[in-house]
């Protein structure tokens, strides 16, 4: 995105020296072709806006179409309900409910001191104390994470118990206690069985021999790093990461990944022993804003920064044995004070790491995850009764529903706009954001088109919800980590295009899942009552449908184009042929056809 312009001349950084000692630049020279270009986009996206909106179009005749049906709707809906006799008997509702650091081989040989000897440490993780009240104010310490993000401790001690375990507290310790505890007393914790591998079929088999894991699928640095007869300690999967680390990507088997995964874990909990993860001193005057901790990524003291943390650590750790935390409290006051002092250019507000810590406690999209879980099963299984038995009070308890979701709907939404303030960027910035974003829009998209009180259509909008969200909670694990952004996203652009791409995906989605409920629909109806419903719901289904796939379209194409300006501002070209880019044209062909 930054680009040297020099009388109309535009220059690109194309490529540079292996050796680092230039640049190759990429020259441009199109004022004329580029304005021209940029104007025909705009007749282009308006062009496209008139045809879908505009009356008599495609989508404005579906619209009136299903204003028909509505009416066509209301009335065998009242012949339906005087058949049955206003008094219809109350249904029983009674149911039963990455990417792994590219590190060099040579990196995972890092390794704890050669005089640990086993003990029972997951025992005496149970024996460690540390005060609450002083967990929870230590949460807020702030941390210079290895993106260079400067975060709250509680932040940081998340993802590093969440990489090494997949859970947000170890035992009966939060994160908070966790961390800290892990932070006077490290070397313990190589120990201790805490570090997640691969347990499923033959690969955590496999595994599980080779690392002694627990049959819970835990293992300990101490069991990675084995002494051999001379007594030297080495990585006991050393060959296997080796093999794995030479092949590309698309020839690693599951083993390999898993191999690399725990690799990444080892890193980890080295970076916990060397202290990498606890640099929460500023350097005074330091032009890059690095912060340090009581030792350098070398293993050297960092004279400074022990002068700063060494009162604070040694109080926690006399408090855990029976001393004071009200100590403990005031050493980690003037901890804050040096930073406010000498990192006051990057600390964030108060007010921003408030909300940080606040946005790690409630934990939102997992709840929203099973809230969203519930209220969709619930319209989808309430939806099908209510074709096949209307009655008024169970129409009553579907419009319930659907506006007792809004209130999860809100709640995404803000969550939203916190990741935002927080980030200081638009949250749809790497996938686990993506895939949030795309999820509220698939609920904005079946609240949308939500008419003639036909539950399917929300029910179908949470669903996607669900898939989405379960994807990047369940299966695919992604790190739901606020990182900063690639230079190439430091951009306008990423708030207009991407905004506007993967919101075509939520209107997709919605559109995918009314088409499978209406053939679960054609499954299970007999013939009665698919003539009952074939010109009314399953009209008004495909309609909908129809509709959802119109504005995902119109989304995915003037995405694509806002793209290609994107790209074009950036590197001086508006196409490359990459997966993204070619993917992105194959899914517009294939809808537009």
């Amino acid at each position: 995105n930054h680009v040297l312009n020099y009388k109309g001349y535009r220059f690109f950084q194309a490529s540079f020296d292996p050796v680092r000692k230039g640049t190759v630049l990429s020259v441009n020279h199109d004022f004329w072709g580029t304005l021209i270009s940029y104007i025909g986009y705009g007749f282009l996206f308006v062009g496209m806006f008139v045809t879908m909106f505009w009356k008599g179009s495609r989508f404005w005749t579906l619209n009136k179409t299903l204003k028909a049906v509505s009416k066509k709707k209301i009335i065998s809906a009242m012949a339906i309900l005087l058949s049955l006799g206003i008094n219809a008997q109350e249904i029983d509702m009674h149911g039963k409910d990455g990417s792994h650091n590219s590190r060099t081989a040579e990196t995972q040989t890092a390794s704890p001191k050669k005089n640990l000897q086993v003990v029972d440490a997951d025992a005496m993780v149970k024996n460690i104390e540390i005060n609450q009240e002083h967990a929870d104010k230590f949460g807020y310490l702030l941390v210079q994470n290895y993106e260079g993000r400067i975060v709250p401790a509680n932040s940081q001690a998340l993802d590093i118990l969440h990489k090494l375990t997949g859970k947000s507290k170890f035992q009966d310790l939060d994160a908070n206690q966790w961390f800290l505890a892990a932070t006077i007393d490290p070397m313990f914790w190589a120990q201790v069985n805490i570090i997640k591998i691969e347990a499923k079929g033959k690969v955590g088999k496999d595994l599980r021999a080779k690392t002694k894991a627990t049959e819970e699928g835990f293992t300990s640095l101490i069991k990675l790093f084995p002494a051999d007869s001379q007594g030297n300690l080495r990585f006991v999967l050393e060959d296997d990461y080796n093999d794995a680390f030479r092949k590309k990507a698309s020839e690693r088997t599951r083993y390999d990944e898993a191999v690399i995964k725990l690799n990444d874990k080892v890193q980890v909990l080295n970076g916990i022993m060397s202290y990498q993860y606890f640099r929460t001193v500023p350097v005074k005057n330091d032009a890059n804003h690095t912060w340090n901790s009581v030792m350098t990524p070398t293993f050297e003291p960092d004279e400074n920064a022990q002068a700063v943390l060494g009162p604070y650590l040694s109080s926690v750790l006399m408090a855990t044995q029976g001393g004071s935390w009200a100590k403990a409290d005031d050493e980690l006051k003037k901890v804050e004070e040096y930073q406010h002092k000498w990192g006051k250019n990057v600390v964030p507000s108060d007010t921003k790491v408030k909300v940080e810590v606040l946005m790690n406690k409630l934990d939102i999209y997992l709840k929203l995850l099973i809230f969203y879980t519930i209220i969709g099963s619930l319209l989808l299984i309430l939806g099908f009764i209510e074709l096949f038995k209307p009655n008024r009070i169970l129409n009553k308890i579907i419009k319930a529903i659907i506006y007792f979701g809004a209130v999860g709907y809100i709640i995404h939404f803000l969550g939203l706009v916190a990741r935002w303030y927080v980030s200081g960027h638009a949250p749809w910035s790497n996938g686990y954001e993506a895939i949030i974003f795309i999820s509220w829009v698939g609920i904005t998209a079946g609240y949308a088109l939500y008419r003639n009180s036909n539950a399917l259509i929300p029910a179908a909008g949470f669903l996607v919800a669900v898939i989405m969200m379960g994807f990047a909670h369940g299966g695919a694990a992604l790190d739901p980590q606020i990182t900063p952004l690639v230079p190439v996203l430091k951009s306008y652009w990423l708030i207009v295009h991407v905004a506007i791409i993967t919101s075509s995906y939520g209107f997709f989605s919605l559109s995918m899942l009314i088409a499978m409920i209406s053939l679960i629909f054609y499954i299970v109806a007999n013939r009665d009552t698919f003539k009952r419903h074939n010109d009314t719901t399953l009209k008004e289904l495909a309609i909908v449908s129809e509709m959802s796939l119109n504005i995902g379209l119109l989304a995915l194409t003037i995405g694509n184009f806002l793209g290609g300006i994107w790209a074009n501002e950036s590197w001086g070209r508006y196409w490359s042929w990459d997966p993204k880019e070619t993917w992105a044209f194959i899914s517009i062909m294939i809808y537009a056809f």
